[in-house]
């Protein structure tokens, strides 16, 4: 089965108090079982149902309430991105410190371990948490007593063994059940003949193993078809404009107009673009056309993670655009020509909280909405959409304020903000 959902599922059996226990050892007794009160249970599970609506369409199935939807065909997907992306900051000032502080050591390896592609500055922090979280887990849940030796399921021991697996076969995602799902589907659509199929199956298995080695080989053969509409506009390297776009020239307003007098010098009227297909297959959207849904028939994909100098920010994109900047020619000042660059009006996000990114061990990135912060960017620095999901937490500098908080999609390379974990 998925390990994500054999993790979650044990974690949850405990907060909640429902798994097997013998006398005397009851829950009433476990510091850990928070979630026994079905009040804070049930508040618990509308938050993450709140929630969900903030993570992008590109994340796949959102989670439903766990309280109300656990026992009623919960997938595993649901599973990773409630406890593996909400949970810890949804479970801050929930869950006892100690107890938040171990699970947020196994978020961040089973974050760092779900990549694509993982460097081995990862790989070595990954193998710390889990080695860390497995001796933590055991010393805060089993505390050594034969009553509980059922508490350290072989799910828990599974993890210390990622890193080294991952020197040996490459990252845990690229074979995990959902890939091999996936390829054993593939596999049986290509079967044609209803005779002899596993002599089909077999046969097919071998051709897909020829084809994946020639491009592996030769990646030019490898290159990935792009259907783009016909009104798109390819910007190159894997960039699209898509419309809608506005039908007619309009004149912006407000901190945008400012934003673009500043990066022209000049005021001009624009052509507002709603929405940005990236390389990875995502596609970025604008407050511009979000905002004229009603709130919950919309799957927020309008937060972005992009490079600057280097650095990563975070920002919500207001729309897209053309601009045409003039190039820079020393020779003739008088034959002036022009080049159409295409850019992102966005509204910056702070950095998040150094304490509470350092304490969570980097698994809750809490920011503010620096509303009075618009920039223009390159569309070309955008790497991902995100999801921003607002929250209220009491910061471990003991301000409390509106915030929030970063979910990334598992597969894709996560954000560092440049400290060291």
């Amino acid at each position: 089965m998925h390990l994500a959902q054999l993790l979650s599922d044990l974690l949850l059996s405990l907060w909640r108090g429902t798994i097997d226990h013998t006398a005397p050892d009851h829950p009433s007794t476990w510091p850990w079982a928070v979630f026994r009160d079905m009040n804070t249970w049930q508040a618990h599970g509308a938050a993450v149902a709140a929630a969900a609506q903030y993570l992008p369409g590109s994340f796949d199935r959102k989670p439903r309430n766990p309280a109300e939807k656990i026992n009623t065909g919960y997938k595993t997907w649901e599973f990773q991105m409630y406890i593996f992306g909400l949970g810890p900051a949804l479970l801050f000032n929930i869950l006892p410190q100690p107890y938040w502080l171990n699970y947020c050591r196994l978020v961040r390896g089973f974050r760092l371990i779900s990549q694509h592609s993982i460097s081995t500055a990862d790989l070595r922090a990954a193998h710390t948490c889990f080695v860390e979280w497995e001796l933590d887990f055991e010393l805060l849940y089993y505390q050594r007593r034969a009553e509980r030796l059922h508490f350290v399921r072989p799910c828990v021991h599974s993890v210390s063994h990622l890193a080294s697996e991952t020197l040996q076969k490459g990252p845990p995602i690229c074979y995990s059940q959902w890939t091999m799902e996936c390829t054993i589907g593939n596999l049986g659509q290509e079967i044609r003949q209803p005779s002899n199929p596993y002599a089909n199956l077999s046969r097919e298995g071998v051709r897909r193993c020829q084809v994946n080695a020639l491009k592996a080989m030769i990646p030019e053969l490898d290159e990935p078809k792009r259907n783009l509409p016909q009104t798109a506009v390819d910007l190159g390297d894997g960039y699209a404009l898509l419309r809608k776009r506005d039908l007619y020239d309009v004149r912006p307003e407000g901190r945008a107009a400012q934003a673009i007098r500043e990066y022209l010098g000049v005021d001009v009227k624009i052509r507002r673009w709603a929405r940005v297909h990236l390389p990875n297959g995502q596609t970025a959207r604008t407050v511009w056309r979000e905002t004229q849904k009603p709130a919950e028939q919309v799957r927020v994909s309008r937060n972005i993670k992009f490079l600057l100098d280097g650095e990563i920010h975070l920002a919500e994109v207001l729309y897209f655009t053309r601009l045409a900047v003039e190039d820079i020619n020393d020779d003739d000042e008088e034959d002036r020509t022009f080049h159409w660059q295409t850019v992102a009006l966005v509204t910056m996000y702070s950095h998040p909280d150094r304490e509470l990114l350092e304490l969570s061990h980097h698994t809750v990135s809490s920011c503010r909405l620096l509303v009075e912060d618009v920039r223009i960017i390159d569309v070309k620095s955008i790497t991902d959409v995100v999801g921003m999901v607002p929250h209220r937490p009491t910061l471990p500098s003991g301000t409390t304020e509106d915030r929030y908080f970063l979910v990334e999609k598992p597969g894709l390379d996560i954000a560092t903000f440049g400290l060291a974990y």
